[in-house]
């Protein structure tokens, strides 16, 4: 007999999103220090994005060994270890000096984004398939913190530890370490793993076998790659791009307009989770990246800096929206939630690293932002393609039992020919009946 799918939790629901919150908080305290370092320590704007591309270069590089532990451990172990080892990183700022001790900092602080992958599969795991849309929708609104970490750090810089000398600034860490310490031990002792899990008595091997699950296992990453990579790309960039190509003030860059791009992203991402369960997820991505498209090229175009805004803002939150329709996908395709979502976390992650490298090449090359952001158009080009012809999904099977585990030799891939069917409210719909 099957174990009950389970109904929900929501206090893990809760405790999950303020830990994913803090998580990102810190994610984001390397963006909000970027045009101060060019002032304090001589950093070129090139330098400095380089700076800030390593935070998602560190979280794309762990989040797939992340979520695999997650599915085999929990949710609640591997995020209260999460949470202790980024205090690590964070007493070490108090020391960081040079260009290359800040490499290795920002690198580090990356972990802190990669707590989305553990609260995600932990999550999840506590809800049935026809919400998880919209709790994973819910618990996507810890994307705030960026906002709080940002604001947080440029108003203790601006306001407060500039009295202590002038390394006061460095006091925002141990203030961070000491709000992770107490985050951990709430995670360990306030929340728990659901009684039936199907993958924590798996072996790696039987969890690693999703990778070569078919197609898909790979489509899904790549639209993450552009929906969530929005988030990442543009709030690693946009401090240092808006005061390095419009002049803007550094304090408002990274206390108003950077902060108003995550709340754009974050405030959609419940409505993407909640349409995704009540309709195609994969017509929903049509018609968003459709429309991210169209802005992605007025970016690239650079006409004003109230069209850039206007352009920012509007890929912001269709990308909320397209991010949790994403995010849905993974427990419809797959039973390793965790794994496939550390997949797809760390293509999020690493397309903030790639593109932000790659603005940065542009800018230091080419002497502009222009073919930067024009690569940034071809990729949601790409994203729009895939949710829309609906290659590799139309012939994959999109219930779990489509994932063979690895001692399984005649099971039915999920990349094969055979159609697509899912229960929607009641709504039977078939992939393979759209060409």
């Amino acid at each position: 007999m099957e174990n009950p799918e389970p109904q929900g939790n929501p206090k893990v629901l809760s405790i999950s999103l303020l830990a994913f919150a803090l998580g990102f908080a810190i994610w984001g305290m390397f963006s909000a220090l970027a045009p101060f370092l060019i002032k304090w320590y001589s950093f070129s704007a090139t330098q400095v994005l380089v700076l800030a591309a390593m935070e998602p270069f560190f979280a794309a590089a762990v989040s797939i060994p992340l979520g695999i532990l997650t599915d085999k451990f929990g949710g609640r172990t591997v995020f209260t270890l999460l949470l202790v080892s980024l205090t690590v990183p964070l007493v070490f700022g108090l020391f960081a000096k040079g260009y290359y001790s800040f490499l290795i900092l920002g690198m580090l602080l990356g972990l802190g984004g990669a707590s989305f992958v553990v609260g995600n599969a932990h999550v999840s795991s506590w809800y049935p398939k026809s919400k998880q849309g919209t709790a994973l929708g819910i618990f996507a609104l810890g994307n705030i913190g960026i906002t709080v970490g940002m604001m947080t750090v440029t108003f203790l810089v601006t306001r407060v530890l500039i009295q202590n000398g002038p390394d006061g600034w460095r006091l925002i860490f141990p203030i961070f370490a000491i709000s992770t310490l107490v985050m951990a031990a709430i995670y360990w002792f306030f929340t728990s793993d659901p009684p039936h899990s199907e993958q924590h008595g798996a072996s790696l091997r039987e969890i690693i076998s999703v990778y070569r699950s078919g197609l898909v296992v790979w489509l899904v990453p790549y639209l993450y790659w552009v929906s969530f990579g929005t988030l990442t790309f543009f709030a690693s960039a946009m401090p240092t791009y808006l005061l390095d190509r419009w002049h803007v003030d550094a304090a408002q860059a990274s206390m108003i307009y950077t902060p108003l791009l995550v709340v754009c992203v974050a405030i959609t991402r419940p409505l993407g989770g909640w349409l995704a369960d009540r309709f195609d997820a994969l017509s929903l991505l049509t018609e968003l990246f459709g429309a991210m498209v169209v802005l992605a090229v007025i970016l690239a175009m650079q006409i004003s800096l109230h069209l850039e805004l206007f352009a920012i803002y509007g890929l912001a939150l269709l990308s909320g929206a397209a991010a949790a329709a994403v995010i849905k996908l993974i427990p419809v395709y797959f039973r390793q939630v965790g794994a496939v979502s550390g997949l797809a976390k760390a293509a999020g992650a690493a397309c903030g690293f790639t593109m932000t490298i790659i603005l940065a090449a542009s800018r230091d090359l080419l002497g502009g932002y222009t073919a930067g952001f024009a690569i940034w158009a071809l990729m949601n080009v790409a994203a729009f393609y895939i949710s829309f012809s609906r290659v590799g999904f139309r012939q994959a099977r999109s219930d779990v039992e489509a994932i063979p585990s690895a001692n399984a030799t005649d099971a039915i891939p999920a990349y094969s020919n055979v159609d697509v069917r899912v229960q929607v409210h009641g709504r039977k719909w078939t992939g393979a009946s759209r060409p």
